[in-house]
């Protein structure tokens, strides 16, 4: 039987983007079942742990979300108490983000993200490697028509404001498979 790509250098590309693509589904997936967080979701609480009285506005500056996004992840933060929201004292229009004991509690007990072992392992490369890497992600999105595609700097699966219970399927799917453990 004849393989369905001839080209080594093609086939080594597909597998490694497929890999990826692979990782952050695995990702996102392990995140929800342990945490029910998606990783913008943990992103935001994190920001918020780390930042006593933070603002919807600083974390948007921040991640680079935009302001409706951030509003609709806090929105959901907020329903499960995993943080707190209290109007300024001298401008009510100033909203104070803190994070509950709950919220310290899923952070805690959450897996790594995708996003901090790349942002560690890009961080220790030198400034051409790093400019290599960036330049060759951004011809494959060029390959793919994906360049044009409005995407925040979070490595996520799906949508950035989902509840994990929209892919829960997927999490139990996953989770019962072998397919899942590659």
């Amino acid at each position: 039987m004849k393989k369905v790509i001839e080209d080594n250098h093609l086939e080594e590309a597909l597998v490694a983007i497929r890999r990826v693509m692979r990782a952050t589904e695995i990702n996102s997936l392990l995140l929800a079942k342990n945490s029910q967080l998606t990783p913008t979701q943990h992103i935001v609480l994190k920001i918020i742990a780390s930042k006593k009285h933070t603002t919807p506005t600083h974390i948007s500056y921040i991640t680079s979300l935009r302001y409706t996004t951030i509003a609709t992840v806090i929105n959901k933060l907020l329903k499960r108490d995993l943080i707190t929201r209290e109007k300024g004292t001298k401008d009510k229009r100033v909203q104070y983000l803190n994070i509950t004991e709950e919220g310290m509690k899923v952070l805690e007990s959450s897996p790594d993200l995708l996003q901090d072992k790349f942002r560690d392992s890009f961080s220790s490369l030198n400034d051409w490697e790093q400019s290599m890497i960036v330049s060759s992600l951004q011809r494959v999105a060029r390959f793919i028509d994906a360049e044009q595609i409005d995407a925040a700097p979070i490595i996520d699966y799906g949508e950035l404001n989902q509840e994990p219970s929209e892919f829960k399927d997927l999490v139990e799917e996953h989770t019962t498979s072998e397919d899942f453990q590659d």
